[in-house]
This record gives structure tokens, C-alpha cells and sequence, in this order.
């Protein structure tokens, strides 16, 4: 118990001297502020006595009459309005050396300038564009073409009639006639046909195998006529033709069952109408003889279309 109360009086001679040490006995000018002058001291009035050395206290000899009392020290001249020194601060609260109040700035009712706060404090300098800069990627024209050095040659105009290869057949309106050397001849419309395979040996000259024939209603019989031809087909221009040639015909007669072959020869001409990249539709007209011997006696068939129509593809 008696370190208790040691210690306890120990922190309370400390406080004491603590505080006697921040509380002045005797008012400086830090009691009005920094920066503002003590108060004057008032001067007395005219006619009043002047305040004289105090009297001695009874059993003590007076001061003599004639030794002038002590002049008083003169006060410190206090520093201008607006400006702190120093000495207007604790110990330890001085403001920074070369401390100047902001520019611009009055103080109010005469009293200093507050304190000024530093900003924050400068960050590290900012970094400008570095000497590669990055800027936009190159654009993309148009892909270079590639090629060998012997540059591809453009596609050889070809002309419509140069066919290397041709199929194509047609219809149209035709007939049949009989002669023999009697002079009687016979003759009856019907229905032409026409077929083709070709081999261009050049253009506007085509070699072919063409099959020509016609066919007739005769009352209780019908007739008809096929040709089948070794020929060629010649263009003048670029489409009017001529074509001829010569093969073997067979004629049949369905009421007899009744058929034979015989030489023949055929001729015709036409006109295409309308000719595509890889194909063409054309007008013609042919006729194709063939001479048969039946029973002795010589005849001849004649087969025509007047016009038929066929298409070529090519």
C-alpha cells in the first residue's frame, strides 16, 4: 500500500511541474495571440498624485527621499499586424523558415494569418508518349497476285461454230413420195425426223453421222423411210448452213411386212435461230432420195421435212 501512495504523489509532483511549466505566472504576448501587441499601460490622470516606491512597512527604515526608483525595461516592439514571429509560438510550433501569408490574403480584426496547409504531396512525374510510340497498324490493300513467271494467259475466244463435239436432234412436218419408171409416182404428207452425232474438224465444218427419215399414214398401210448418212454440214457465216452426204436408206411398209435397203443421197440447208455458249436451235429442211429394186422394177423414195426443228447441244 505505501508504493501505491509513493507513486501516486510521484505523478502528481510531475503533473505540477508539468503544468507550471506550460501556464506562464506572468501574461507574454502569447496571451493575446500571435502577433498582437500588449495592451498599454494606462498613464495617470492629470493632478493625481505619482505613484511613488511603496511605503516601508512599520519597524523598517524608509527609502531615502532622494534615489530615484528603477525605470522600467521597454517593451519589445511587437512585429507588424499580419505577421507571426518566432517568439508568438510555443517552443517546437515556429512556422517553416521563409513562411509568408498567401498573397491576397487580409487578416480579419487585425489578427494573423491562420496556418496554411501543405497540399499533398507532389507524385512522381507523369510519363509522356516513350519514343516508339504505337500507332495505328498498317491498312490492308488488296492481296498482291501471285504468279509464275509466265503470267496466265486469258481464256481463248472461241467462235460459235467451232463444235468439237455435237449431239442433237428434232421434228418437223415432212412426207414421202413414190416413183417408178413408169413414170406413176404416189405422194403423202407426214411427219419428219432428224438425228445427229458430229465431229468438228474445224470450225464451221462439221463431220457427221446424220440419220434422216419420214413417215406417212396410208390409208390400211403405213410407210416410211430412214436414211442413215455419212455427212458434213459447212457454215457460211455464222449461221446459215448447207449440208449434204450419202449413206443407205431402208423403206418399210407395215401391211406386208415388207422392208429393203437401197443406196441413198441426201442435201439440205438451215438457219439457227438462236445459238447459246453450249448449245442452238435451228430451222431446216432436207430431202433424201433412195433407189430399192423390188420384184425387177426399180423405185425411188423420196423423204423431205419442210421445216424441222432441232436443237444442238455442243
Amino acid at each position: 500500500m505505501t508504493r501505491y501512495v509513493a507513486a501516486f504523489t510521484v505523478l502528481l509532483i510531475h503533473t505540477g511541474a508539468a503544468s507550471a511549466q506550460q501556464v506562464p505566472t506572468e501574461l507574454g504576448p502569447f496571451a493575446w495571440g500571435p502577433g498582437m501587441p500588449p495592451p498599454a499601460t494606462a498613464e495617470p490622470a492629470q493632478g493625481a498624485p505619482a505613484a511613488g516606491p511603496p511605503a516601508a512597512p512599520p519597524g523598517q527604515p524608509a527609502p531615502a527621499a532622494g534615489s530615484p526608483a528603477p525605470a522600467p525595461s521597454p517593451a519589445p516592439a511587437a512585429p507588424p499586424v499580419g505577421t507571426a514571429s518566432s517568439q508568438d509560438y510555443p517552443p517546437g510550433y515556429a512556422p517553416p523558415p521563409g513562411y509568408a501569408p498567401p498573397p491576397g490574403y487580409a487578416a480579419p480584426n487585425g489578427y494573423p494569418p491562420p496556418r496554411t496547409y501543405y497540399g499533398p504531396p507532389p507524385g512522381p512525374p507523369g510519363y509522356g508518349p516513350g519514343p516508339y510510340g504505337y500507332g495505328p497498324g498498317p491498312g490492308y490493300g488488296g492481296r498482291p497476285y501471285y504468279y509464275s513467271h509466265y503470267p496466265l494467259q486469258p481464256p481463248r475466244l472461241r467462235r460459235v461454230t467451232d463444235r468439237p463435239f455435237t449431239i442433237g436432234g428434232g421434228i418437223g412436218f415432212g412426207g414421202l413420195k413414190l416413183a417408178n419408171d413408169g413414170g406413176n409416182s404416189t405422194t403423202q404428207s407426214g411427219m419428219a425426223y432428224t438425228a445427229r452425232l458430229g465431229f468438228g474438224l474445224r470450225p464451221g465444218l462439221i463431220l457427221m453421222w446424220d440419220i434422216e427419215g419420214a413417215i406417212v399414214d396410208r390409208g390400211p398401210s403405213v410407210f416410211s423411210q430412214t436414211a442413215q448418212l455419212a455427212a458434213l454440214q459447212i457454215f457460211i457465216g455464222d449461221r446459215l448452213f448447207l449440208k449434204g452426204g450419202f449413206g443407205l436408206a431402208q423403206v418399210n411398209q407395215d401391211a406386208y411386212n415388207y422392208s429393203t435397203w437401197g443406196g441413198a443421197l441426201m442435201g439440205g440447208i438451215g438457219i439457227e435461230l438462236i445459238q447459246g455458249w453450249d448449245w442452238s436451235l435451228d430451222i431446216e429442211s432436207t430431202i433424201t432420195a433412195a433407189r430399192y429394186t423390188v420384184q425387177g422394177a426399180d423405185q425411188t423414195w423420196l423423204n423431205w421435212s419442210l421445216p424441222t426443228f432441232a436443237i444442238n447441244f455442243f
